[in-house]
C-alpha cells in the first residue's frame, strides 16, 4: 500500500463503498422476496389456523350449551329426554358466520339434528363423499377422541354438482352420546390468500421500487461525496508538494498559489507555514548574495592595492640604487607607500567586519531553518492529535449507534403484548359465545381486537427488519471511515516527514554557509596580520631614508622584506577571492 499513490487509494475506498452498496441493496431485494413468500406462507397459516380454531370455539360453544342443559337435568328440572330435545332444537336453531350451522350424530351413526332434514332419525354411518371418503364415521371417530378432531372431504355446495373442499370439527358429548360438529367449505381461504397475495406481492414491488430508487439516489449521493473529498486532498496535496519540489531545487521566488493559502483546513495551515519559510529563506539568501558581491568587490579592491603595492616596490628596489642622490624622493615614496598600506588596512578590516556580518547570517540562517523544522514539526502533531479526535469521536458514533439494539428489543416486547392481545381476544371470543346472543356484540369487538394484534404482529416484523438494514448500512459508513482515517495517519503524515527531511537539508545549507565564512573571516585576519607586518616595514623604510646614505643596505633588506610580506598579502588575498568564489557558488543555486 506504501507504494500506491493517494489519488489511487482514494478511488479504490470509492469504487469498495459503491460496491458495498450496491451488494446491501441486492441482497435488500432478494430479502424483501424471501419476506413476502414467508408472509404469505404465514397468511395462509394464520388463515386455515383461523378458521380451524373459529369452528372449534361454536362446537365448544355448543357443548357448554348442552352442558347447561345436562346440569339442569342433573338438578331435576327436566327429564333426559326433555333435556336431550331440548338440546337438539337449541343446537338446531344455532347459526354462525354467513351460512355456519351444527350437526348432532349418536355413537352408532344415527343422526339427531341435520338442519331439521329427513336425514334426522336416520342413520348415516355410512356416508361418503364424491372421493369414497367415509367422512361421516371419521369424524364421528375424531370426535370421540380427547380433544376432538378435524376431517377433510369434498362436498357439493347447494345448487352445484362440482365437489368442493370442506373441513369439520367434531367433539363428543359423553352425558348425551352425542358426537358434535360444524364445518364449511375451504375454498374461500384459497380465495383469500390470492388476494392477499396480489394485494401484498403489489405492496411489494412498490416497495422494492421505492427501495431501488432510494438506493440508487444514495449511490449517487456517495459517488459526488467521495469524488469531492478526492479532489479536496489530492489537488492541494499535489499544489503543495509541487511547490516544495521547486524549492528543493533552490528556487525560492514562486509564491504558493492564493486560493491554497485561504484554505482553513490542514493543507491550508501547512500551505501558510511553507509560505512563510519561503519568505524568511528568501530575505535570508538574498541578504547573503549582497553581502558575498560586496566582499568579492573587497576582494578585487586588494588586488589592485597589491599589484600598485608591487610596482611601488620595484621603484623603491631601483631607487635603493640612487640613494646617495636623491633620499628626499625616496621618503616621499615611503609616505606614499605608507599612505596605501593604510588604505590595504582600512579595507582588510571592513573584510573582517564583512566576515563576521556573514557569520550572523549563517547562523540566523540555521536558527530559522530550526524554527520551520519546528512548524513541520507541530503540524504533524496537530494532524495526529486531529486523526485521533476523530478516530475518537468515531468510536463514540458507533457506540452510540447502539441505540438501535434496544429498538429490537421494544420491538420483542411488543410481539409479546400482541401475542397476549390475541390471547385475550380469543379468550372474550370464547365468554362471548358463552353468552349466547347477548355476547354477540362483544365477540365482534374480540374479533376486531384480534385483527389489530395481528396487524401489530406484522408491523413489528417490518421494524425489525428495517432496523437490521440501518445496523448494516451504519457498520458500512465506519468501515469507509476507519479506511480515510487510515490514509491521513499513512500517508499525510508521510508528507510531513518529508517536510521535516527538507528543513534538516536547509539546516545543512546554513551550516555549510556558516563554514565557508568563518574560513573567509580567518583568511581576512591573516590578511589583516599581514598589512599590518608591511606598515612596520614602511615605517623602518621611513625611518632608514632620513638617516641618510649609510642607511642603504639596511634599506634594500627592509626592501626584501616588503617583497615577502607583499607576497604574502597576495597570497591571503587569493584564498579570500577562493572562499568568496566558493561561498556566491553555494548561494547562487538558490533562486530569490
Amino acid at each position: 500500500m506504501n507504494n500506491i499513490k493517494v489519488r489511487a487509494k482514494l478511488t479504490i475506498v470509492m469504487i469498495v463503498s459503491v460496491l458495498a452498496l450496491a451488494i446491501c441493496t441486492y441482497l435488500s431485494i432478494v430479502n424483501m422476496n424471501q419476506l413476502q413468500t414467508k408472509a404469505l406462507d404465514v397468511i395462509e397459516e394464520d388463515a386455515r389456523s383461523s378458521y380451524d380454531e373459529e369452528i372449534r370455539h361454536q362446537v365448544e360453544n355448543v357443548i357448554s350449551l348442552c352442558q347447561n342443559i345436562y346440569d339442569k337435568y342433573q338438578a331435576g328440572e327436566y327429564t333426559e329426554q326433555e333435556a336431550k330435545k331440548l338440546a337438539a332444537d337449541e343446537i338446531r336453531a344455532l347459526r354462525y358466520g354467513d351460512n355456519g350451522y351444527f350437526w348432532v350424530d349418536q355413537y352408532d351413526g344415527t343422526n339427531v339434528v341435520l338442519l331439521g332434514s329427513a336425514t334426522e332419525g336416520t342413520n348415516r354411518m355410512e356416508t361418503k363423499d364424491a372421493d369414497g371418503y367415509q367422512m361421516v364415521k371419521e369424524t364421528i371417530r375424531v370426535g370421540k377422541e380427547a380433544d376432538g378432531g378435524y376431517v377433510d372431504y369434498v362436498f357439493p355446495k347447494e345448487g352445484e354438482t362440482e365437489s368442493s373442499p370442506k373441513r369439520s370439527y367434531s367433539k363428543a358429548f359423553e352425558p348425551f352420546g352425542w358426537v358434535i360438529g360444524t364445518g364449511n367449505y375451504t375454498d374461500f381461504i384459497d380465495d383469500e390468500i390470492a388476494a392477499a397475495k396480489n394485494e401484498f406481492s403489489s405492496y411489494v414491488t412498490d416497495k422494492r421500487n421505492l427501495f431501488f430508487i432510494v438506493a440508487t439516489v444514495e449511490a449517487i449521493i456517495v459517488i459526488v461525496l467521495l469524488i469531492l473529498i478526492i479532489i479536496s486532498i489530492v489537488r492541494p496535496l499535489k499544489q503543495c508538494v509541487a511547490s516544495i519540489g521547486v524549492m528543493e531545487k533552490g528556487d525560492f521566488s514562486q509564491k504558493f498559489d492564493e486560493l491554497l493559502l485561504k484554505r482553513r483546513d490542514d493543507f491550508g495551515i501547512l500551505a501558510n507555514s511553507l509560505e512563510t519559510m519561503r519568505l524568511e529563506l528568501n530575505t535570508l539568501i538574498g541578504q547573503v548574495k549582497e553581502e558575498a558581491q560586496e566582499i568579492i568587490g573587497m576582494i578585487q579592491q586588494i588586488d589592485v592595492n597589491v599589484q600598485d603595492l608591487d610596482d611601488e616596490i620595484g621603484d623603491v628596489s631601483a631607487t635603493t640604487q640612487e640613494l646617495a642622490a636623491g633620499m628626499e624622493e625616496t621618503a616621499a615614496s615611503s609616505e606614499q607607500i605608507d599612505s596605501m598600506s593604510h588604505e590595504i588596512e582600512s579595507a582588510a578590516k571592513n573584510i573582517a567586519t564583512r566576515s563576521q556580518d556573514g557569520a550572523l547570517e549563517a547562523d540566523q540562517i540555521r536558527e530559522r531553518a530550526v524554527g520551520i523544522k519546528g512548524e513541520a514539526t507541530d503540524n504533524d502533531n496537530r494532524t495526529k492529535a486531529i486523526h485521533a479526535e476523530i478516530d475518537e469521536e468515531l468510536s463514540k458514533a458507533l457506540a452510540d449507534i447502539k441505540v438501535v439494539d434496544q429498538i429490537g428489543v421494544l420491538a420483542e416486547s411488543i410481539m409479546q403484548i400482541t401475542a397476549q392481545t390475541n390471547l385475550l381476544a380469543l379468550n372474550a371470543s370464547i365468554e362471548a359465545a358463552r353468552a349466547g346472543d347477548a355476547g354477540k356484540g362483544f365477540a365482534v369487538v374480540a374479533d376486531e381486537i384480534r385483527g389489530l394484534a395481528e396487524q401489530s404482529k406484522s408491523t413489528v416484523g417490518h421494524i425489525q427488519e428495517v432496523t437490521r438494514n440501518v445496523v448494516a448500512a451504519v457498520d458500512n459508513l465506519a468501515d469507509g471511515a476507519k479506511k480515510l482515517l487510515e490514509f491521513v495517519g499513512t500517508d499525510v503524515v508521510k508528507s510531513f516527514s518529508g517536510f521535516l527531511t527538507m528543513a534538516d537539508n536547509y539546516s545543512g545549507d546554513a551550516e555549510s554557509v556558516d563554514s565557508l565564512v568563518t574560513d573567509f573571516s580567518a583568511s581576512s585576519q591573516q590578511l589583516l596580520a599581514s598589512i599590518n607586518g608591511v606598515m612596520d616595514a614602511i615605517g623602518e623604510v621611513s625611518k632608514a631614508a632620513t638617516e641618510g646614505a649609510t642607511g642603504t643596505t639596511d634599506i634594500a633588506q627592509k626592501t626584501s622584506v616588503i617583497v615577502e610580506k607583499a607576497s604574502d598579502i597576495r597570497e591571503k588575498a587569493e584564498a579570500a577571492h577562493d572562499s568568496a568564489d566558493r561561498l556566491e557558488k553555494t548561494v547562487a543555486k538558490f533562486i530569490v
